[in-house]
């Protein structure tokens, strides 16, 4: 997985993702098809979102890992060329806006976090994310869900993390309340899905292989 030579790190990106545990990713496909299967269904998706949006820009990439311990077996999987960075303590919330307050703090002005279950995500949505932010306070990337693929800001909005109900159908609602009710401008992308439950890896491997038979 390699990384782009001309990299602008005024803009930011921070992909989460999760150590690759058998029996610690991708639980709600492992109900169904077994850890070992959604470890690989894992591991595939979080290549195809790497290797799609480090190929495609000039923004700076780090992949931001939970649990901490895991360092060594990330940059195992990844190579050498991804940058790491532990996510740190707390919930989802508490972890993206750490996240974000440190990217800023080392001097990014624009500042994207995707996860790794969207394989849709490519490097033109995340530009068009960065291009968004020009004018907009936020951006989201809401998933079908209810929830988001996607969030940025050009500087950290905290309230956006804080009591937030996360992988729920009322995540996106939420935030966008939260957003207007504090006078926030919010530019929204295009509505895209996530890949959570053994149906939705089921459908996404049919689609992946009738593309790759045209």
């Amino acid at each position: 997985l390699a990384c782009s030579s001309m990299t602008d790190h005024r803009r930011s990106l921070l992909i989460f993702a999760r150590v690759p545990e058998a029996g610690k990713v991708k639980t709600r496909i492992a109900a169904e098809l077994g850890d070992e299967d959604a470890l690989s269904a894992y591991r595939r998706l979080a290549e195809i979102v790497i290797s799609a949006v480090q190929k495609a820009g000039t923004y700076s990439v780090t992949v931001t890992y939970t649990p901490d311990g895991g360092g060594r077996t990330m940059g195992e999987w990844l190579g050498p060329s991804v940058a790491l960075r532990p996510q740190g303590g707390g919930d989802l919330g508490t972890r993206m806006a750490a996240a974000i307050a440190d990217a800023v703090r080392l001097g990014a002005q624009r500042v994207v976090v995707i996860g790794t279950d969207c394989p849709d995500v490519t490097g033109s949505v995340i530009e068009q994310a960065f291009d968004r932010l020009t004018t907009a306070d936020v951006v989201l990337g809401p998933a079908s869900d209810g929830g988001y693929y996607l969030i940025g800001m050009r500087r950290l909005h905290l309230s956006l993390f804080e009591r937030v109900p996360w992988s729920s159908e009322h995540t996106l609602r939420v935030t966008l309340d939260r957003a207007r009710a504090i006078g926030l401008s919010v530019a929204l992308l295009e509505e895209r899905r996530d890949i959570d439950t053994a149906n939705d890896w089921r459908a996404w491997l049919a689609r992946h292989a009738q593309i790759e038979s045209l």
